[in-house]
C-alpha cells in the first residue's frame, strides 16, 4: 500500500487515463479515485493530446489499443517535450514488438489486463516516489527561487510565495520541460492559445509578469530565435 506521505503527494495531482470507452475498467477507475485528485478521461490519442495541453496532468495511464493512433505512438509524442512525466501502460496487448518499443520510453510500468490490483498499487507507489524523490515536485533556479509543480507557486529567496495564473504556470512548465533549447514565439503562442488571436502586448505582459515572479534573469530571450529558461 502507498504510505501516507506518498498518498498526500498523489492526492493533490490529476491523472490522465486513456482507454477506449468499451475498455474502461471499473477497478482501475475506483483505484485512481482513491489515490488522485481528479481523473481526466480520454478515449483516443487526439482527445488525450487536447487534455494534456490544457490541463497538464502529473501522471499518464494509457492503453496501447486506441483508435487511429496507438498508445505507444502517443507516448513517443509526449516524450519529445516531456521526459519527466510518469507514465504507466495498462493493456491487453503483450506482443513483443510493443514491449521492445516501450523500453526506451522510460515507463513506470507495463501492466496487463486483467488488472492485478496489488501490482497496480505498486506501480502507483513507484509513481509517487518518482514524483517526490526525483525532484518532480520542485525546480530550483539559479537565483534560489523555487517553483512547486503541485501548488503552482513560486517561492523567492526571501521565502515569499507568489501564485501563478494558469498561463503563467503553463508557460513556465513549457520552458522548464524544454530547458535545453530555444522555444520560438510561434511555438509558445500555439501551445498557450492554439487558434486564439493574441496581441503583442498581451504576449509581452505574460512574460513580464512571470519574470517579475521568478527573476528577470531566469528567462533569456535571444532576438529572432526564441526563449529559454536558465536553471
Amino acid at each position: 500500500m502507498v504510505n501516507n506521505h506518498l498518498k498526500d503527494v498523489l492526492k493533490s495531482l490529476n491523472v490522465l487515463y486513456i482507454t477506449k470507452k468499451n475498455n474502461r475498467c471499473t477497478k482501475t477507475l475506483n483505484t485512481l479515485n482513491i489515490f488522485f485528485n481528479k481523473i481526466l478521461e480520454a478515449h483516443n490519442a487526439e482527445e488525450a493530446s487536447v487534455i494534456y495541453a490544457k490541463s497538464r496532468p502529473a501522471v499518464i495511464i494509457t492503453d496501447i489499443d486506441l483508435p487511429r493512433q496507438n498508445g505507444i505512438d502517443f507516448i513517443k509524442e509526449i516524450r519529445k517535450t516531456n521526459r519527466r512525466i510518469p507514465i504507466i501502460i495498462i493493456s491487453a496487448l503483450k506482443d513483443e514488438e510493443y514491449l521492445f518499443e516501450a523500453i526506451p520510453l522510460h515507463l513506470i510500468d507495463y501492466l496487463l489486463y486483467p488488472i492485478d490490483i496489488n501490482k497496480f498499487i505498486t506501480a502507483i507507489n513507484t509513481t509517487a516516489k518518482a514524483i517526490l524523490y526525483n525532484g518532480l515536485t520542485e525546480v530550483m533556479f539559479k537565483n534560489h527561487t523555487k517553483y512547486n509543480y503541485i501548488t503552482k507557486t513560486i517561492t523567492d529567496h526571501e521565502n515569499n510565495t507568489h501564485n501563478l495564473t494558469k498561463n503563467e504556470f503553463r508557460l513556465l512548465e513549457l520552458l522548464i520541460e524544454n530547458k535545453n533549447r530555444k522555444i520560438s514565439k510561434e511555438e509558445i503562442e500555439e501551445y498557450l492559445w492554439a487558434e486564439e488571436f493574441i496581441t503583442e502586448s498581451a504576449f509581452k505582459s505574460l512574460f513580464n509578469r512571470l519574470r517579475h515572479k521568478i527573476g528577470k534573469e531566469s528567462i533569456v530571450n535571444t532576438f529572432g530565435v526564441g526563449y529559454n529558461i536558465d536553471i
